[in-house]
């Protein structure tokens, strides 16, 4: 009998242990498990094993699950909370306060009466931190986000009456010259988080300092802070996600600002404007809000700028997710990613504006590149940024550009100054880079998209950097 040199060794690996064995414990002893498959592939073809295969489930603790095992479940530490004292809903904000009240209303620990949380029921143990420690895994751990469901196949390596019998010293080695093997395939990067690094990198050469910030803001920072009037249309359900829980954030952390955004508001302050003339509602302001964009962010670090510590000009730079309630469609979805940055200096123009975003696109690999007249609230002037696509001959728009409103610029920095801003949109760069139509497949992780996708840079658009 002729077998490859590998089969000879698991067959005289399983004599040695009674004639079967997992593959498992086959790697154990020190062989490569896909030399253990194809070997015993070979001897259930020649009659000499069978391979059995059974699957099995098993639960492995999330990050999420660990931290509920060392620091106990949200249910149960705001019920601790509410021991200590920390019963109004303002003073439990630290908390996952969603999953936290839910699930202990639900478990009737809790009554809620005006924003107040009460006791109903004296709970001295954790059940749920009880149960991870104790392994005692379930369906609601799982939803929960606590475990995860792993599946496993265990293959077992049998021989047969003839395996058994087979003596080694019999056997020829045989080599399968002609055997197909299988391709590698190795990982690879999204070519969507793929483009947004390379764009991330390209403002950092730039000399531009990153931004982040939360995706749950005050309004006063995603509105009214930008100059947009608090009957504005844009403020609506129809666009915008309000939070239930947490419904308010404490805006006085803003400081004397709030004030300064009040009295623009109102009538002009000092910024030379006469406002809009209407009572501006504090309460309205506080008001938080599944961020409309990443200006959002722009704005607190404008707020941040402090005239005394830092130089000018300063540049900054976020790339993030954004939220509308937009109706799904192949052009629109609730989440997007924009591109936004700032450039704050004394003695900067449109010239300037320019020259940042131009230099930008041509490391983005665009060789043409125009502004063009445009309409945005809270900029002036207000520009459209195009680059031109050689594939299709077209102009593309890429988003809008401009010099922030002395109304937004003096109430945020305190002081008069010029602000260079942008927000972009790099998704149909994306789309253009994959060839696809429908920007839901930006998100779905298509394996045959992601690998047939070229890795983005400039040579991939025909143009420099």
């Amino acid at each position: 009998m002729k077998l490859s040199k590998q089969a000879l060794k698991i067959l005289e690996q399983l004599q040695k242990k009674d004639g079967e064995a997992t593959v498992k414990q086959l790697e154990e002893e020190g062989f490569d498990q896909s030399m253990v498959n194809r070997a015993s592939l070979e001897l259930e073809e020649k009659g000499l094993a069978d391979i059995n295969e059974k699957e099995e489930t098993s639960y492995v603790l999330t990050d999420t699950g660990r931290e509920v095992k060392k620091k106990g479940s949200p249910e149960y530490r705001l019920v601790e909370r509410v021991k200590e004292g920390d019963s109004h809903m303002s003073d439990l904000q630290d908390l996952d306060l969603d999953v936290a009240l839910g699930k202990a209303r639900k478990r009737s620990w809790i009554e809620i009466n005006q924003g107040e949380v009460e006791l109903v029921e004296e709970i001295e143990e954790d059940p749920l931190k009880e149960e991870l420690e104790n392994e005692d895994y379930n369906q609601e751990h799982v939803e929960r986000g606590l475990v995860e469901e792993q599946e496993s196949v265990t293959r077992k390596v049998k021989l047969t009456d003839e395996g058994l019998d087979t003596s080694i010293d019999n056997v020829v080695e045989a080599f399968n010259v002609e055997a197909s093997v299988e391709t590698p395939r190795t990982g690879k990067k999204h070519f969507y988080m793929d483009i947004l690094d390379f764009a991330r990198d390209k403002f950092m050469e730039m000399g531009f300092s990153e931004m982040r910030g939360d995706f749950v803001v005050p309004s006063l920072l995603n509105f009214d802070a930008l100059y947009t009037a608090q009957d504005h249309p844009a403020r609506d359900l129809h666009d915008t996600f309000f939070m239930e829980r947490p419904e308010k954030s404490d805006i006085s952390v803003y400081g004397d600002k709030v004030d300064h955004i009040r009295q623009t508001h109102e009538d002009g302050w000092s910024t030379g404007s006469k406002g809009w003339g209407y009572d501006w509602s504090e309460d309205e302001a506080s008001r938080n809000v599944l961020r409309t964009h990443t200006t959002a962010v722009s704005a607190r670090r404008l707020h941040k700028i402090d005239i005394n510590d830092e130089e000018l000009p300063k540049k900054f730079f976020i790339i993030g997710r954004n939220f509308r309630n937009e109706t799904v469609d192949r052009t629109h979805l609730p989440g997007f990613i924009q591109l936004d940055g700032i450039v704050v200096g004394e003695d900067l123009n449109y010239r300037n504006l320019k020259a940042y975003l131009s230099k930008f696109f041509e490391k983005m690999g665009y060789s043409e590149f125009r502004l063009i007249p445009s309409y945005y609230p809270y900029t002036e002037m207000s520009t459209e940024v195009q680059v031109y696509d050689e594939e299709d001959e077209e102009w593309m728009g890429m988003g809008g550009a401009g010099l922030f409103r002395p109304e937004v610029v003096k109430p945020l920095l305190g002081f008069e100054a010029t602000v260079l801003a942008w927000g972009l949109g790099v998704g149909r760069i994306a789309m253009k880079a994959a060839d696809i139509q429908d920007i839901r497949e930006l998100y779905r992780n298509d394996i045959e998209i992601i690998e047939d996708t070229p890795k983005w840079r400039p040579e991939n658009s025909g143009g420099e950097a």
